[in-house]
């Protein structure tokens, strides 16, 4: 039998696990680095002297809002606290105690029987006490890594509260190709890792060095790709390109006139409130670009548009100037029409937005949002779902329907709904621009726009039961990804 060289290290790995059975790499106790074992184990792999077998592990932590929990309370607890105390309180005054976190107590107090009726939550004088305390308990047992029931901890995650993670842990076993290589090794006492210590002491001039082999095997490496989310926006866009769109860019800042007055939000919507959108610091306000656009703004605002009444209040034009991260790519549309207004027009964009939402399984607070547009003399509800059949149909859904829905910017509207093995999931939201906002940029013909998100499509398409899934630095599945379609 042909004698296989081993290294020091390897030496001391196989002398260490000869005796025992089922060995995990973070438990060799011998006096070198982690790197150089897990090299070490990675080379007597390659050079079959040893048998491997990976097993990953899930470990869970506390993320900094669970922290925060353990510290404050629950939302839900300490709306429950209040309650007690106040005995009913009207719905629209919750914000005023737990600013942003009001919507997060208010749906989770629900879930333990305290719902909202008559625009009041009441008192029922059951105690949930317990409930709490009982929670409390369990992020404190995943702290210290005690972890309770799986249910629990899937309530956590889905929360926030809790994040998992999987280890790989290599158990190794030596077989006999190990120990005739044990039997047979030479200590040769010889330099096989330079280090900055052996240079400034000198030792090196009276030693020999390993030889290597710049012939030998070595492991193959796999090439970069493209991450999931990249490869599907490259498929999205090549759907848009193929249609006949233009492609569109906006900014990430934008005055609220065009991300909501534009659109016909009006300014005393829940959508503009602090627990919603991120309002930027602006010191030194700038001159906004048109401002005579900003008079027919206010005109539409409080008297309307022909036979359309308008909001009628008092707009004023510095909440209008206010600055935000945008909260959609919908402002892209009118912001590019405003500037392009003639027909016709197929545009589209796949940009990030962003939300002052609650990370959950399913939401994100930065996130990319998918809009399509169409400007055209010819455009009608009839265009708007050919076009959505066509588009839906080229991502791989073929049965959709169409539900009526409700935008501020939008009549008719509609939401897309899709088949994905026999269960009916919204997709996005469409629709045609009402007049109030078409005026406004100097349009003449009807605007239809559509927009879904990429990461609940991305989730559909990878089969992911968590959305922050998508950003998992988890290498396995980043180079292992397989599309559902």
């Amino acid at each position: 039998m042909e004698k296989t060289e081993i290294s020091n290290y390897e030496y001391k790995i196989l002398d260490y696990i000869k005796d025992k059975k089922d060995v995990n790499e973070n438990s060799i106790g011998i006096n070198e680095n982690e790197r150089i074992i897990s090299s070490s184990i990675s080379y007597l792999e390659f050079k079959k002297l040893i048998d491997v077998r990976k097993e990953y592990k899930k470990t869970y932590s506390i993320t900094d809002e669970g922290e925060e929990y353990l510290k404050n309370g629950f939302p839900e607890e300490n709306l429950y606290n209040i309650l007690m105390e106040k005995k009913e309180l009207a719905v629209n005054e919750i914000k005023n105690y737990l600013n942003g976190k009001y919507k997060i107590a208010m749906a989770n107090l629900a879930k333990l029987g305290i719902k909202p009726v008559d625009g009041k939550l009441v008192y029922n004088n059951n105690s949930l006490n317990n409930i709490f305390i009982e929670s409390k308990k369990k992020l404190i047992e995943i702290k210290n890594k005690k972890y309770p029931e799986e249910k629990k901890i899937n309530e956590f995650i889905k929360r926030g509260l809790v994040k998992e993670k999987n280890n790989l842990t290599r158990i190794i076993n030596i077989n006999n190709d190990g120990l005739n290589a044990l039997k047979n090794y030479e200590n040769n006492d010889y330099i096989e890792l330079l280090t900055p210590e052996i240079l400034a002491s000198g030792e090196w001039k009276n030693k020999k060095f390993r030889k290597y082999d710049l012939n030998s095997r070595v492991e193959s490496i796999n090439g970069a790709g493209l991450h999931p989310l990249t490869y599907l926006i490259d498929e999205i866009r090549k759907i848009f390109l193929d249609m006949g769109f233009t492609e569109m860019r906006g900014h990430y800042m934008e005055y609220t006139a065009w991300n909501m007055d534009m659109l016909f939000i009006p300014q005393d919507h829940p959508a503009r409130d602090l627990q919603d959108t991120f309002y930027l610091k602006n010191d030194n306000e700038m001159e906004f670009e048109d401002p005579e656009i900003l008079k027919i703004v206010r005109r539409v605002h409080e008297k309307g548009y022909k036979n359309y009444p308008g909001w009628n209040y008092k707009w004023s034009e510095k909440e209008a100037k206010k600055v935000i991260l945008r909260t959609h790519t919908t402002v892209n549309t009118v912001r590019y029409l405003y500037h392009n207004r003639e027909e016709p027009q197929f545009v589209f964009s796949i940009e990030k937005v962003f939300r002052h939402e609650s990370v959950d399984w399913k939401h994100l607070s930065e996130l990319y949002q998918i809009e399509g547009s169409v400007y055209s003399k010819d455009a009608n509800l009839s265009t708007l779902k050919w076009l959505l059949r066509e588009f839906y149909s080229r991502l791989g859904f073929d049965n959709i329907k169409f539900l009526p829905s409700y935008y501020p910017y939008t009549e008719p509207s509609m939401d897309v709904i899709v088949d994905i093995n026999g269960r009916e999931v919204e997709m996005g939201g469409s629709g045609i621009f009402r007049p109030e906002v078409t005026k406004p940029l100097g349009l003449k013909s009807p605007v239809l726009a559509f927009g879904l998100g990429l990461e609940r499509l991305a989730m559909i398409y990878y089969n992911l039961n968590d959305i922050r899934e998508i950003y998992n630095s988890d290498l396995n599945w980043l180079k292992n990804y397989k599309i559902r379609f």
